[in-house]
């Protein structure tokens, strides 16, 4: 007997006991460097269903901002990276995919917050073909932990704090910060919570530029560059592969770029294997300042870097996904 096609038609939007927009506080990890382990339990925004006979093409819209809380909040602070999660499918299999939310610049005085100034909002937009639609926001502030090279896995900021700089420990993307003013002692700027939200509607935007950003180091602007290695060799590193770092590739990543700074003179050489979860299948070697795009293609899932004696302050690995 076949399925009965004309039951569960509830349109995705149309289920009265459900949201097509929702809003969360993320507040940042606590702790006194980067958070190394993301946050384990995102904030849901959107739980949305609807028969898997009537899914269909939908278009999700993110935005982050920085939240004005008046003079209980006289710093409005840095904010760490924002994590958008959607999973969509048709209730029997779904998949997900994880992008950045950018957070949009403060209305107002930096110093001062005021309640009357509306903070802006950054956006993003992501369409998906679903009849299952949920939609997550997760705070991480984080500086990733490789996936092979270190025993036990250390990320680079456990691997300078502990070893190279423990007297000058690396931090996350939003902070805590330490600021000099131009008079005064110094302060201790925290990571900021900000304000997510989540809305969805039956239109698509097809223009709409999607990243994912992993952070790998940071230290402060203020501090020297540290020499440091990417990837740890020890007992445990597969041959070959002594001082890479592998990260795993986000889902759909079309291609990387490579930001480091500074990424002048001798501290621009970069080492780039790009791996398919069973054995290396390109090698790029970067010595330009402007650091090229790098398409990821075929089953290429993992990248490696590496760079023995390079001094910098900042590593990311910024990934355009295409959806």
């Amino acid at each position: 007997m076949g399925r009965d096609v004309t039951a569960d038609k509830t349109p995705l939007l149309m289920n009265a006991e459900q949201n097509i927009g929702n809003s969360a506080i993320l507040e940042p990890q606590p702790g006194s460097i980067g958070t190394v382990v993301p946050q384990t339990n995102p904030e849901r925004l959107l739980n949305l269903s609807g028969g898997s006979a009537v899914g269909q093409t939908v278009t999700v819209v993110m935005t982050a901002s920085r939240i004005v809380r008046g003079q209980t909040n006289p710093n409005p602070g840095f904010p760490g990276p924002i994590t958008g999660i959607i999973e969509y499918g048709n209730g029997g299999r779904f998949t997900r995919i994880e992008f950045d939310v950018p957070v949009g610049p403060f209305a107002g005085p930096f110093t001062e917050a005021l309640s009357a100034i509306e903070p802006q909002d950054g956006a993003v937009f992501v369409t998906v073909p679903t009849g299952v639609l949920r939609v997550y926001a997760r705070y991480d502030n984080l500086l990733l932990v490789p996936i092979l090279g270190t025993n036990p896995p250390m990320s680079q900021v456990e691997y300078t704090n502990f070893i190279l700089s423990a007297s000058n420990p690396v931090v996350g993307p939003g902070g805590p910060l330490l600021v000099t003013p131009p008079s005064g002692p110094n302060i201790v700027i925290p990571p900021e919570p900000v304000l997510v939200k989540a809305m969805v509607s039956y239109f698509t935007k097809t223009r709409s530029r999607v990243y994912k950003t992993l952070n790998c180091y940071l230290s402060p602007e203020t501090t020297p560059p540290v020499s440091i290695q990417i990837g740890t060799p020890t007992a445990a590193t597969p041959a070959g592969y002594t001082g890479y770092a592998f990260y795993a590739l986000p889902t759909y990543v079309k291609n990387v770029k490579i930001l480091r700074f500074p990424n002048t003179g001798g501290g621009s050489n970069l080492d780039v294997l790009l791996h398919d979860g069973v054995r290396p299948v390109d090698y790029i070697n970067i010595t330009s300042p402007s650091p090229p795009a790098i398409d990821i293609v075929g089953n290429e899932s993992i990248i490696g870097i590496r760079s023995l004696s390079n001094s910098f302050n900042m590593l990311k690995l910024v990934c355009e996904v295409g959806i």
